[in-house]
Order: structure tokens, then sequence, then C-alpha cells
């Protein structure tokens, strides 16, 4: 279990980290770029996203406090970030921008959530 749970960690950072960072760039670029790397960011999305899922119903398994609240307040962002990046496709570089300002969001409650008390 803890090499499953390992490896779940690793996809869903890998692809997190993507995400995030080409969001991040994105967000002083021109339409061109932005278009090109889409798809690459949307797999990147649905990478973290089913990783993030899998770890929470393996590590999390119906746990309540603040740390899982925080954990979950992340996921929500990512997955409003992931919906404005795919419904705000003719005006990309302010989907980034937004999509940005969510998933900073994501990564300081991912980073925060087992400090919190």
């Amino acid at each position: 279990m803890h090499i499953l749970v390992m490896i779940l960690l690793s996809v869903h950072a890998l692809a997190g980290v993507f995400w995030v960072g080409s969001t991040l760039a994105l967000t002083h670029s021109y339409f061109e770029v932005t278009a090109k790397l889409f798809r690459a960011q949307m797999a990147a999305a649905a990478i973290a996203v089913v990783a993030g899922l899998a770890l929470w119903g393996i590590v999390i398994r119906g746990a309540q406090g603040p740390m899982t609240q925080t954990l979950a307040l992340g996921a929500v962002l990512a997955l409003i970030a992931a919906g404005v990046q795919g419904a705000m496709r003719r005006a990309p570089v302010r989907a980034q921008r937004i999509a940005a300002v969510l998933l900073s969001g994501t990564v300081v409650c991912m980073v925060i959530a087992p400090y919190v008390t």
C-alpha cells in the first residue's frame, strides 16, 4: 500500500507542478502559445485530479478535521481553475491569469494542510 501511495503522490505532484507552472508561465503569453499548451495542461489537470482523488480515498478515508477541510478547499480551487481554463478558451490569457490565482491557492492549501489546527 505504501508503494501505491508513493506512486500516486509522485504522479499527483508532477502533474500538478506542470499544470501550475505552465499556468503561471502563460499569464504573460500570447494567444498562440496558450492554445498550443491547452491540451497538455488539461491532461495534466486530469491526471492531477484523478491521482488526488485516489489519494483522498486511500489516505483520508473519511477523516474529518481542519487538515481535510484545507485539502478539500484546495481541491475545489483546482477544479474551478480547470473549469475556467476550459470555459474561457476564447480569452486564454485571461483564463490563465484567473486559474493562476486559483491554483496558487490550491498549492498553498496543500502545503499548509498538515499544519492547520
